[in-house]
């Protein structure tokens, strides 16, 4: 069966009436079935659309597939910012214990290390320890 751009231009629609959001994953599945309905010996473009739909398993499970593709792209970013706020939780750490020995040792420039490290601490490590805590709780709502 030949497709014409109004049959792909009602795929395309119907795609993001029913929540695809994600253009590349929504050009990849509009690929799929325009392959499907164009390999069936069906004239009929409603049958031969709604049995491609099928074959995803509905409207339903593209939307899960838009879930699981989101999940997918995130757990590499989330898996890169842990390793980061990991780093310098670590760093920070150190300075502070730095400065804290400075500091019973009364060796000089405890002050400023201790207050560089909580600066370091407050400015740096808290907001990222945060956006990565609202990062993941957003993913969950997602799903």
């Amino acid at each position: 069966m030949k497709l014409t751009e109004q049959n792909i231009a009602y795929i395309t629609k119907n795609l993001e009436l029913y929540g695809l959001k994600n253009q590349n994953l929504k050009e990849d599945i509009l690929d799929h079935i325009c392959t499907h309905i164009e390999n069936t010996k069906d004239d009929n473009f409603n049958r031969a659309y709604e049995t491609a739909i099928q074959q995803f398993g509905g409207y339903l499970n593209i939307n899960q597939i838009q879930r699981e593709t989101h999940s997918q792209l995130y757990y590499k970013s989330a898996k890169n910012r842990y390793k980061i706020l990991f780093i310098i939780g670590f760093l920070n750490s150190i300075l502070i214990a730095t400065g804290s020995l400075f500091k019973i040792m009364h060796w000089p420039d405890a002050g400023k290390i201790l207050v560089l490290a909580f600066a370091f601490f407050i400015l740096i490590t808290l907001p990222l320890l945060f956006y990565s805590k609202y990062k993941d709780k957003s993913l969950k709502y997602q799903s």
